[in-house]
């Protein structure tokens, strides 16, 4: 008893650190300032270069609220190719069923909280039930803007738009996600074939 006791205390610890990401003492030692503040400027300027890319392209093509589209890329751009594909795969999802079950939601409304809880919950519940349960959270985000937010009629173009918006960002991140890890790649190769050049 005692023995479970302790186990679940230290169990409990480690995810605290985790959590508040601190090293344990035989964790190896953490990067060098430089390269942490070189890996957070490029993380900083990727997002902002998607951010900017997003919300600019978004008003070029008509798409007038393109903070959504900015927003978008934000959430779904990580830090290499695979994450952002997915993540984007969530968003995606999540959007379009979060903005069929809002648009339903949004048609019954008439200011009844209950309408609205029990659309959160449907989104996420067909997000779990379709295998993407990473989706729910996004799904009921959406569900969240299309019944919360009051939007003039018709009901069916703002769940269009609102998911128009957030695809548009979605793609802008995958494209600037892809290119970033080809240049990477490019950059990586070109230092590797001028270490193994014999010296003049």
């Amino acid at each position: 008893m005692v023995g479970d006791r302790q186990d679940r205390r230290r169990e409990n610890d480690r995810r605290e650190d985790k959590r508040l990401n601190l090293q344990p003492l035989d964790a190896p030692p953490a990067p060098a300032w430089r390269e942490t503040l070189r890996a957070g400027a490029s993380s900083g300027l990727k997002t902002a270069i998607a951010a900017w890319l997003s919300y600019v392209s978004a008003q070029a093509v008509g798409l007038h609220e393109g903070y959504w589209a900015a927003i978008s890329a934000v959430v779904v751009l990580q830090g290499d190719l695979p994450s952002t594909r997915s993540s984007g795969r969530d968003r995606f999802v999540g959007t379009a069923i979060g903005g069929v079950i809002g648009w339903g939601g949004a048609a019954l409304w008439h200011a009844h909280a209950s309408i609205y809880a029990l659309s959160v919950a449907l989104a996420v519940l067909v997000c779990a039930l379709c295998r993407i349960g990473t989706a729910g959270r996004l799904a009921a985000v959406t569900v969240s803007i299309i019944i919360l937010i009051p939007h003039p009629p018709p009901l069916w173009k703002i769940a269009l738009l609102r998911f128009s918006e957030v695809s548009w960002g979605i793609l802008v991140a995958l494209i600037v996600a892809y290119l970033a890890a080809r240049y990477s790649d490019w950059s990586q190769a070109r230092a590797t074939s001028q270490e193994s050049r014999p010296a003049e």
